[in-house]
């Protein structure tokens, strides 16, 4: 072997000896150092360790800023052009004279004729930082006795907002749903339609001031649902993500979050920016304990997990039919009697009733409930009647909304 060898060698085993000293060295005493930290986002829905669903949304999902809220407009129009559905009431004759005298033209309120036109009341939302020349949709509504507004076109009308000043100046054809159709003696609808939309039928003529920042100069973000939890997860996110920034991120109440930004940086450019990178953070949130039910559809929406207390639910309901039915009373033959329409009225009375099994142990969850329900076939204004029973019985731990 050769001196270059030799040395190519040496040089070989030393660094591999350097290498497993470096392996060894908390044998030694000497601290390993640390690897960089790493850290991996969360998914948007895991489960715990108890089996749980647990959601961890981005943070722009489930907030909104404070102060960034959209001005409602009002006002009232006119609606014109309509196959005799509209109104015949003297107020919507006397605004149909008011827009035919601002065109110079000398009526009285005897010349005006109704069924045509349809006074209508006129809402919209003007949403912050809009500008002049942004088209919005505008709801229409029926003031008087119109039936319908379809086919109707919105004449120039003028919505303002709390402080009377004109934002938007709103006109154009309406849309509408379902249709009404009458005669002489009878009349059919579906999906009624004394409301109507004029679809970006409103423009924008006068800027509404707006500021990401609150009038202390702080950015404040509102939970879309309030909760302790939520409120501190949100502000240990943005803690997280903005650490070393100078910014100083509290949990204020359930609702809101605050940003104090260093004085330097209080701008709206810079608020803008700080949305950006907080916005895709993933935060753990937890489901809103309430239980809402529209008592027309039967329809339940609730939170997985809300909790029953054990019971016992029976439901029952008394039907009461009123029948009224006519029949000919016929003469004997040979008589002098006539034939004579004679009506009777039959009342029938049912009694339902169905009891519920025990929900007992540990409780349950409003789905065992429902699953339970769903059994007995029960009318949507029957499974009302249970969740404001157990509500008011403070069986249900959960707030209750009924629609």
């Amino acid at each position: 072997m050769n001196t270059a060898s030799t040395s190519t060698l040496r040089c070989a085993v030393g660094a591999l000896l350097a290498t497993l000293c470096a392996a060894q060295a908390p044998l030694t005493g000497q601290p390993p150092v640390a690897p960089a930290a790493t850290t991996s986002p969360l998914a948007p829905v895991r489960l715990n360790g108890l089996g749980q669903t647990v959601l961890s949304p981005k943070i722009r999902n489930i907030t909104k800023v404070a102060s960034l809220m959209p001005l409602k407009l009002s006002g009232i129009g006119v609606v014109t052009g309509l196959p005799n559905t509209g109104s015949s009431d003297r107020g919507t004759r006397q605004a149909i004279l008011n827009l035919i005298r601002s065109n110079d033209l000398n009526l009285t309120i005897a010349d005006v004729t109704g069924g045509t036109t349809a006074l209508v009341a006129l809402t919209c939302e003007l949403p912050p930082f809009a500008m002049p020349g942004l088209s919005l949709d505008v709801k229409c509504s029926v003031l008087g006795d119109a039936l319908s507004l379809r086919g109707g076109v919105l004449q120039r009308a003028e919505l303002k907002g709390p402080d009377g000043v004109t934002y938007v100046v709103a006109d154009g054809q309406l849309t509408t749903g379902g249709f009404v159709a009458q005669g002489r003696n009878a009349s059919v609808s579906k999906n009624p339609n004394a409301t109507a939309d004029a679809i970006k039928g409103g423009d924008v003529i006068r800027e509404l001031p707006s500021s990401l920042l609150s009038e202390s100069g702080s950015l404040e973000l509102r939970l879309r649902n309030p909760s302790p939890f939520n409120a501190s997860s949100v502000a240990s996110g943005i803690a997280t993500a903005l650490a070393g920034s100078g910014v100083e991120v509290t949990a204020v109440n359930p609702a809101l979050v605050r940003l104090e930004l260093p004085d330097a940086q209080r701008n709206d450019n810079e608020a803008m920016r700080l949305l950006t990178l907080v916005g895709d953070v993933r935060v753990a949130v937890e489901n809103p304990s309430k239980v809402t039910i529209d008592q027309v559809s039967g329809t339940v929406l609730a939170g997985e997990g809300v909790l029953i207390s054990p019971c016992v639910v029976g439901v029952s309901e008394l039907t009461i039919a009123i029948v009224e039915e006519d029949f000919v009373s016929q003469p004997n033959p040979f008589s002098d009697g006539t034939s004579e329409r004679v009506g009777r009225t039959r009342v029938e009375a049912q009694t339902n009733s169905s009891e519920l099994q025990p929900i007992g142990g540990g409780g349950a969850t409003v789905a065992d409930l429902l699953q339970n329900l769903k059994t007995l076939g029960l009318t949507p204004q029957q499974l009302v009647g249970v969740f404001i029973a157990l509500d008011k019985g403070g069986f249900l731990h959960a707030d209750l909304e009924v629609q």
